[in-house]
């Protein structure tokens, strides 16, 4: 059976929102570890240098699956680009939102046109 290119899209689409429903699942676990681990210290009467180390080096991982998150994010932008490069038309998978301007995001701007000055 020959497969399309939409076909193909399709199942690279399938993989990569998967790939970012994990990343944001575990970017949230870890948060939450991060947050118990010193209620724990302090739950179980532990001094405070108990588990400095297992806090410092959970940050660390935490740190490293927002830098993975990042990328992912980089590259459903490269593959957006590949999708309109093929003339394929976008595929949604759940998501309600448009995807906003990278400007928003990049330039530190924040938009005010809607906002007024109440007295």
């Amino acid at each position: 059976m020959i497969k399309t290119q939409e076909t193909i899209a399709g199942q690279v689409g399938t993989l990569l929102h998967k790939l970012e429903m994990l990343i944001d699942e575990a970017v949230s676990c870890g948060a939450e570890l991060t947050a118990a681990l010193p209620r724990a210290r302090v739950e179980a009467k532990l001094p405070a240098m108990v588990g400095q180390h297992s806090l410092d080096t959970l940050t660390d991982a935490v740190q490293s699956l927002v830098a993975a998150r990042r990328q992912t994010v980089a590259t459903h932008k490269h593959l957006d680009k590949v999708r309109e490069l093929m003339g394929l038309p976008v595929i949604s998978f759940g998501e309600e939102s448009p995807k906003p301007d990278d400007k928003v995001f990049t330039t530190g701007t924040i938009r005010t046109d809607h906002l007024r000055i109440a007295a």
